[in-house]
């Protein structure tokens, strides 16, 4: 989480309580995690600056963001993966991303994102 703040810093942001509250939440949550889900868990911080927060994550791709239906969910970009979504009730599996990106010689700065969908077990009874 130290590197995110450094980056946030060098990016010429100030570490404000509410922007550390959302890392700190994104950074212990297991599963992406909504809006309205964050805010409960740090009630202390009103929902307009979780929602500022989370878009100055996304700007600085310091956050991935999942679609699932209308609504948004939300995970640090900090280690690379996947997931894998039921396209029926939403259950969610994370897929860790072995691939190594260091051969784009001629890039910098590389993020990617990858959703795929499906429908689960459980669902296909």
């Amino acid at each position: 989480m130290e590197k995110l703040k450094k980056q946030l810093v060098k990016a010429g942001y100030k570490m404000t309580a509410p922007r550390i509250a959302v890392l700190e939440e994104l950074s212990v949550s297991r599963h992406p995690i909504s809006v309205r889900n964050l805010h409960k868990k740090i009630k202390a911080v009103n929902r307009a600056s979780v929602y500022r927060t989370l878009n100055l994550l996304e700007e600085s791709h310091l956050v991935n963001v999942e679609v699932i239906g209308k609504e948004k969910l939300y995970c640090l970009a900090n280690v690379p993966h996947h997931h894998i979504i039921c396209k029926q009730c939403g259950y969610m599996e994370e897929i860790k991303c072995n691939h190594n990106f260091g051969y784009f010689k001629n890039f910098s700065n590389i993020h990617h994102q990858l959703t795929l969908t499906g429908v689960c077990n459980k669902c296909a009874k």
